[in-house]
Formats: structure tokens, C-alpha cells, sequence
């Protein structure tokens, strides 16, 4: 018998992985695509090769030009798949896969190999079972077919950085396969071993890097989140349209493991149903359909009649009668943002932002712009945080007891590199979103400290400054310890600091809260419930947790003068409060009749424009020296912004 063998051999392997291959539905990716064509390209090649030996074997009745044809023929494919081998490699590194002139140059080399190949004669000889090819067509293969192996193989190793360690093992021990097959083949003639070693490098990308089941998601059968990263990257990259539906169910069911997987797959597997998209599953239990335009026009109209069928299918049972609770993000058009990161971004933002009884909600430009802006502000908060232009400013707070102002509340305030100031409104909800909370309330507070330390407050009347505490900061177990040493730093006294924190505060850690807010109060500190009366706060929550005050929030505060049934409910409040012995901040006092108001309510505190809206430290100080002085013996002030400011 005729030596294909090994040939065969390599053909079974290759035959194996296409099967497996074709069982699954294709994400897409580019390294996917290539090593498919890989995957054909080789395969071909090895049947040229057993094509070849048996044209070899026949010479007797085949014409000696198509012998020499066919020969030249498996040589080439032989060059173009060393040519797939590097193309693999190189599309790895993004600023090769995206150099348009090195990918035309490097196919212009396997051209001209080819062209070379088919211009020069090739040899070949039979000897009883043993055939193969020589001559000047097969050295040439053998100058340009390590070129690309050679080229993949220090890829690897130059920009090793962008692959992950897995992609670099495996494209190594397939090009060293390669190389250990050649240089034997090369040495010994008859023993034609090239196919096989390729199709045993080709078996361990498959195995490391290429087997469909690593995109999928293992319970619900399509495509992972992972994967749906790497296949908007993709999209991205290449500037590709698309649009997309994302299903955002309850984030617990509230079955058991067995219900779970079986409304998992029975939804999996009726939104697999639908043409032109392709399917992933997200975080816990949420799913995408992606619509690439680019593979079809009529897509985006595709997505939009489909939303609706899914939005009926969804308001009825799945599994064993188990109604999901299930709202959807609609993206016409994936150009909103300009990368995968801002997409997913744009999707977990919005993810939780539906109104009460909103289900749908259409992504646009809008949204897009949003994320922006949100990304720039990050940017903002850091370098501000960076280069010191966290500022603080002080809203006083009057005392009706004493006639003056007694405290004053510290607010965050950014610097902008233009000099103007940028609003809590725009900064603060990024930086709780970002973590950067902790650092901006930490800054505030050394700062509000060298105030207190550096003016002596306490002499010009000012009993204590009130500080925020984000959420973030009250769940974190080194707060107090942070603080105690900030305060001994600055060498303030705790009895000079009043902490303001909220309901929310403590969803999550209430534990952790109770335990700083005892180790601060042990340290001196005061404590203040903020917001009452925005529905963050209760009566239930001022019973259980250590505050000494109570502040009511602006919206309680101007209801009290504009509802009948505010200013009931307010009344009552007020009472009960007063009974546990705690003070009271009514924030947000405006006119000077709301003044007398308050003061007939028996309120502690004002604080308010009708005094003066928050002044800079400088200001606050002037103020702080002016007013005390100045209203000492006046029962009621009668002051407006304007003096204020």
C-alpha cells in the first residue's frame, strides 16, 4: 500500500473536528472565522497530499503535466495554510488586525510564493510503496511556508502581552508541531508527516482555545456573557451596525434549582427560535438579541416585530406555571455609544432605572450622550480628587433657641479647571456610582476639620459642622478608624463633628453602620438622621438607631406651609420626635413668614436660603463673624438671600 497512512490519519482527526464544529451555531468572532478556514484550508491540504501520492503512484497512465500540476497544487495549499496560521496569530494583536497595509503585505507574500511554486518544475518518485515530491517547487515551499510559522511563533512572544496565557501555550505548541513535522519531513523525504503534525496542532486549538462549548453558557445553551463582550468588541472594531433587544427579568425567581434551569432553558430556547439574531445570556437572568445589520438590511424592522411577540410570549407562564416578573431595553441602532464597554455600561445602568409600571425602554442617542457625560465626570472627580479641587462649603443653620447660627452643614463642591464650580447634582450620583464617594467624603472631612481647627469655630459660636455620610462609607468597617485618625490629626475634637447619614445608609451593612456609629459616638460624635420625610426615613428607624437630630427635608418642610394635610402629619411628627428628646433641622426655609412658622412649630434649627445659601469657607467665616456679632440681642432675623450672599 501506498504511504498515506499518516495522511489518513490527519484526515480522520480533521473530519472529527469539523463534525463537532458543525453542531454549533457560529458566534462570529474572528478567531472563530479563521480557524474554521483553518480547519478547511488544512483539510484540503492533506487531501491534496493524498491526491498527489496517489497521481505519483498512477504516473503510468496520468499524464505527466497534470501529475506535476496536482503536486504543485498540494504545495500551494501546503504555503496557504502556513498562511492561516499566522493569520490566526496576527489577529490577536489589534494594531496588526486593523494595519490594512501589513495584511495586504503579508498576502502578497504567499502570492508570490504561490506564483513561484506554480512557475518552477517539481520531481517525484516512486519507489515501491514509498511516494513523494521534490525539486525546486518544493524548496521554494519550504523558503516561504517557515516564514509564516516562524512568524506566528515570535508573534507570540513580541506581543505575548495581548494574548491570554492560554492563546500563547496553544499557538505555540501548534507552531512547534509544525516546525518539528517540517524539519523531518524535510530531512527524510518519504516520511510525510507535515499533515498530520497539522492536524494534531489544529486538535489542541480546538481542545484550548476553539471548542464551541466555551461560548456557550452551560445551563442555558446559548451564547455566554462573556462571549456577548467579546462579540460586541468585534462589532465595534469593525464599525459593524446592529440592533438589540435585552430581556431583563427578576434577578431571583424564587424557585427551586430544578424550576429555575427549566425556565431558564424553555426561555433560552424560544428566544434561540428567532432569525437573523443571536442569543446571550447576561447577568443572572437576563438575555440579549443581537441583530447584526450588516448581515441583513431589514434587521432593525427584524428586531422591532419581534420585541413584540417576545413582550406577549413573556406575560404568560413559563415552566410549571411560573409567572416572571420581565421588562426590555430596545437599542435600534448599537451607534448610540462607540465601544463594548459603553454598551454593557449603558445596559447595567439602565437595567434598574425602569419606572413602576414601565416595561419597555427605548435606548437612543440620548442614552449614549449620557454615558459619555457619566464618563467624562469620572474623569473630573478623579483629577479633582487628584490635583485638590474638592472644596467645601458651609450652609449655617440658625438656632431659634439662641438667635444665632450655631452649626453649619459642610458640602462637597468641585473646582472646574475653567474656575467654575460644578454642582453636587452632577458629580455626587457618579461618584457613589463609581466607588469615589469614599474619597470625596474623606477629603470633606479632613477638610472640615483644619476649618474648625484653623478659624476656631468654636469661639466665633459655632458649636459643631454637620458632614455626610455616603452609603458606601457607612458599610465600610474602617470608617470610624479612618475618622478618629483624621480628627486626631487635625487635633479637632469628636464633639465638634455631627455625621448626617440616611435610611438607606444601611440596606445593605446595617451591622457594620451600628458599629461605627458607636465607635464614633465613644469617640464624641454626634449623629443626625438626614431626608426625613422623603420616604427614606421613618419613625421605626429614629427608634432604633443612636442620632441626637432630626433633619426635615425641604419637600416635608414647604408642604407643612402648602398642604392642610402636611401640615398635620408634620405637627404630630414633630411632637413625637421632641418626646424621644431629639432636635430638630427643618432644611430648606425660604421666606421670612416660613421663619415664624417654624418657630411656632417648636423646631430646633433652621437652615435655609432665607439666611444664606452655601458660602465658601472664606465667606462663611466673614459671615459666621458678622451675623453673630450682629444678631446676638435680636429675637428674629430679617434677612434674605441677598444679604446672605
Amino acid at each position: 500500500m501506498i504511504n498515506i497512512q499518516i495522511q489518513l490519519c490527519g484526515l480522520v482527526f480533521d473530519l472529527i473536528l469539523i463534525f463537532f464544529i458543525s453542531r454549533h451555531e457560529s458566534v462570529g468572532i474572528t478567531s472563530e472565522k479563521i480557524f474554521r478556514q483553518c480547519l478547511v484550508v488544512y483539510t484540503a491540504c492533506i487531501i491534496l497530499d493524498i491526491t498527489s501520492i496517489l497521481a505519483i503512484e498512477y504516473k503510468s497512465i496520468l499524464p505527466a503535466m497534470l501529475i506535476s500540476f496536482i503536486c504543485k497544487l498540494y504545495l500551494v495549499s501546503l504555503l496557504v495554510s502556513c498562511y492561516f496560521a499566522f493569520a490566526y496569530t496576527y489577529n490577536t494583536v489589534t494594531h496588526l488586525r486593523k494595519n490594512e497595509r501589513f495584511k495586504w503585505g503579508v498576502l502578497v507574500l504567499v502570492v508570490v510564493g504561490a506564483i513561484l511554486i506554480m512557475l518552477t518544475p517539481v520531481y517525484y518518485i516512486l519507489d515501491g510503496s514509498v511516494a513523494y515530491s521534490f525539486g525546486p517547487a518544493v524548496k521554494i515551499t519550504y523558503v516561504f511556508a517557515p516564514i509564516f510559522i516562524l512568524s506566528a511563533l515570535f508573534t507570540t512572544f513580541i506581543y505575548g502581552s495581548q494574548m491570554n496565557m492560554h492563546r500563547r501555550k496553544a499557538i505555540r505548541s501548534w507552531m512547534i508541531i509544525e516546525i518539528v513535522a517540517a524539519v523531518i519531513q524535510f530531512l527524510v523525504p518519504q516520511l510525510l508527516i507535515v499533515g498530520f503534525g497539522s492536524s494534531i496542532g489544529l486538535f489542541i486549538l480546538y481542545s484550548e482555545l476553539e471548542n464551541p462549548e466555551v461560548y456557550l453558557d452551560r445551563v442555558a445553551g446559548c451564547f455566554s456573557k462573556d462571549t456577548f463582550k467579546l462579540y460586541l468588541g468585534q462589532e465595534y472594531g469593525y464599525r459593524k451596525r446592529f440592533s438589540a433587544i435585552i430581556v431583563c427579568n427578576e434577578l431571583d425567581f424564587k424557585k427551586d434549582d430544578e424550576e429555575n434551569k427549566r425556565i431558564i432553558v424553555e426561555m433560552s430556547e424560544f428566544l434561540n427560535s428567532f432569525s437573523y439574531a443571536k442569543l446571550f445570556r447576561l447577568n443572572d437572568n437576563d438575555f440579549a438579541l443581537i441583530y447584526d445589520k450588516h448581515l441583513h438590511e431589514m434587521n432593525e424592522i427584524e428586531s422591532a416585530v419581534n420585541l413584540d411577540v417576545i413582550r406577549t410570549r413573556f406575560k404568560k407562564t413559563w415552566g410549571n406555571s411560573s409567572y416572571i416578573k420581565t421588562k426590555f431595553l430596545y437599542v435600534p441602532d448599537g451607534d448610540i455609544v462607540t465601544s463594548e464597554d459603553d454598551f454593557i455600561d449603558v445596559y447595567e445602568r439602565n437595567r434598574f432605572k425602569f419606572d413602576k409600571d414601565e416595561d419597555l425602554r427605548t435606548l437612543d442617542e440620548t442614552t449614549g450622550q449620557a454615558i459619555k457625560e457619566f464618563r467624562q465626570m469620572v474623569l473630573e472627580v478623579k483629577d479633582a480628587l487628584e490635583t485638590d479641587r474638592i472644596e467645601v462649603f458651609y450652609q449655617p443653620i440658625y438656632s431659634i433657641e439662641t438667635g444665632k447660627f450655631v452649626s453649619a452643614e459642610a458640602l462637597a463642591r468641585i473646582r472646574g479647571t475653567d474656575g467654575k464650580l460644578i454642582m453636587p447634582g452632577k458629580f455626587i450620583p457618579v461618584a457613589e456610582e463609581t466607588g469615589l464617594i469614599e474619597a470625596i467624603g474623606e477629603r470633606v472631612f479632613s477638610k472640615t476639620c483644619k476649618c474648625i481647627k484653623e478659624h476656631d469655630l468654636k469661639m466665633k459660636g459655632i458649636d459643631y459642622i454637620e458632614v455626610n455620610l455616603s452609603v458606601a462609607q457607612c458599610e465600610n468597617p474602617m470608617l470610624s478608624s479612618k475618622y478618629d485618625e483624621i480628627m486626631k490629626l487635625e487635633e479637632v475634637h469628636p464633639g465638634t463633628i455631627n455625621l448626617e447619614i440616611t435610611e438607606s445608609s444601611t440596606v445593605n451593612q446595617k451591622t457594620v453602620l451600628l458599629e461605627n456609629m458607636n465607635n464614633l459616638m465613644n469617640m464624641g460624635c454626634r449623629f443626625s438622621l438626614d431626608d426625613f420625610g422623603t420616604g427614606e426615613s421613618n419613625l421605626d428607624y429614629i427608634v432604633n438607631m443612636p442620632v441626637n437630630i432630626v433633619k426635615f427635608d425641604r419637600t416635608m418642610v414647604q408642604d407643612y406651609f402648602t398642604n392642610s394635610k402636611a401640615k398635620v402629619v408634620m405637627k404630630a411628627t414633630v411632637g413625637m420626635i421632641k418626646d424621644l428628646g431629639l432636635k430638630i433641622v427643618a432644611e430648606g426655609v425660604e421666606t421670612q413668614e416660613q421663619v415664624e412658622g417654624i418657630k411656632d412649630l417648636g423646631i430646633d434649627y433652621i437652615q435655609g436660603y432665607v439666611f444664606s445659601k452655601p458660602l465658601s469657607k472664606h465667606d462663611f467665616i466673614n459671615f459666621i463673624e458678622t451675623k453673630n456679632n450682629v444678631i446676638s440681642s435680636i429675637d428674629t432675623p430679617n434677612m434674605n438671600i441677598q444679604n446672605a450672599s
